[in-house]
């Protein structure tokens, strides 16, 4: 089966994002950094709040696609157009 994806929207900033794709992603983020520092340095808690920071400060913008594949999925503008084909 190939993918078939549909852009539904463009240029979209982290806030502008559906509520679950956010927290998806800042806990995947969390999780990330739960693992890549030492233990002790952070906590669940704290690493949410950082990641939750980390994704609300930066500029990026967000492209919020439908694949028939995995359904609404979301990437930055960069990873969305380098590994559409």
């Amino acid at each position: 089966m190939k993918e078939v994806i549909k852009v539904i929207k463009e240029n979209l900033s982290f806030k502008e994002l559906p509520k679950d794709i956010k927290e998806a992603k800042i806990n995947d983020c969390a999780d990330w950094i739960i693992i890549v520092f030492d233990e002790g340095v952070y906590t669940k808690r704290t690493a949410l709040i950082d990641a939750k920071n980390n994704y609300e400060n930066n500029d990026e913008k967000y492209v919020l696609y439908h694949s028939n594949i995995h359904g609404i999925c979301s990437y930055t503008h960069n990873e969305f157009y380098n590994t559409e084909d």
